[in-house]
């Protein structure tokens, strides 16, 4: 299954939290938030309290939980974002009356005790690393797939699912098909980047996928081969040592986000834009009310980004 792993959505043996599912369906949720949501609350429901039902959940249970993911040395963060699917589902029943016997929210009520954890910015994530690993990634798929991170801040996910209707560079942009929070966005690259991926349009092997990005089986390549390439391409550049696991330290194609965000803040683009062009999630409600034009958000990138001398 790959990388599609997280387009599981699973069964629960209470209709309920199926129906709970169903609706995020309905609503527009993503794969892969429908995924955490099903797999978090089977996990609950079936392995952790397989003799508890919704009706019966109380803040004591929440409690014994949060316990039991601390003996496996979950972070603080993962125990929230558990919780969260939890509250979600706790948030759903109760506003429906169908669900009379689910009255509050234990899992709410448990997360407020459970501040978020900032990281801070790795140490590593600068723009002249990131250019550092890109002139040391040799594979031509690799190094595309890395100069588009670098240069739209996407995440990885979102680079993988390109199709080639996606390519707009003529236009000077390109789709970003499947966002988080299953949004699609439409992003500007530099002649840079449109020159880098004419480049491997050339020598790309395969006619028949969709994907721009295809391994020599013909099917999309996985997460784990582009993070591999970028960290050996880290150490080559000495940016990291070998065997590096501290997140202050380390280089993974998601610091690439970091090293965008990073350089297009220092270079005074707008926030509005930069949320546009990142797919932040959190900024839906303002951006309703702040449409972002392509033209004139290229035309502001263009005046930011920087150059990877390729």
């Amino acid at each position: 299954m790959g990388d599609d792993w997280y387009e599981t959505v699973y069964e629960n043996k209470h209709d309920e939290i199926n129906q709970f599912i169903e609706q995020k369906h309905n609503t527009g949720r993503s794969p892969r938030t429908l995924n955490e949501y099903s797999r978090i609350l089977q996990r609950f429901y079936h392995e952790y309290f397989p003799e508890l039902s919704p009706e019966e959940t109380e803040v004591k249970h929440i409690e014994e939980y949060i316990a039991l993911l601390g003996e496996r040395d979950v972070s603080q963060n993962t125990k929230r974002r558990y919780l969260e699917s939890l509250s979600a589902f706790f948030s759903y029943a109760m506003k429906r009356p169908r669900f009379e016997g689910i009255t509050g929210n234990p899992a709410a009520v448990v997360m407020e005790e459970i501040p978020k954890q900032y990281r801070e910015r790795p140490d590593c994530a600068t723009w002249e690393n990131g250019r550092k690993i890109i002139h040391n990634i040799p594979d031509p798929r690799n190094k595309t797939i890395a100069v588009i991170l670098a240069k739209t801040g996407c995440r990885l996910s979102e680079a993988l699912e390109i199709e080639m209707d996606d390519l707009m560079l003529e236009e000077g942009l390109i789709r970003l098909r499947k966002r988080k929070g299953g949004k699609q966005t439409v992003v500007p690259v530099d002649e840079e980047t449109i020159r880098v991926v004419e480049r491997f349009q050339f020598i790309r092997s395969s006619e028949d996928s969709d994907y721009l990005f295809v391994s020599i089986r013909g099917d999309r390549i996985s997460k784990a081969q582009v993070q591999r390439a970028v960290r050996r391409a880290a150490v080559d550049a000495g940016v990291m040592q070998e065997g590096e696991d501290r997140f202050h330290k380390k280089f993974t194609p998601h610091t690439y986000r970091t090293v965008f965000t990073t350089l297009m803040r220092n270079q005074g683009i707008s926030d509005h834009v930069l949320r546009y062009i990142r797919g932040d999630s959190n900024g839906e409600t303002m951006d309703i009310y702040t449409r972002v034009d392509r033209r004139e958000a290229r035309e502001e990138y263009l005046d930011c980004i920087k150059t990877l001398n390729l």
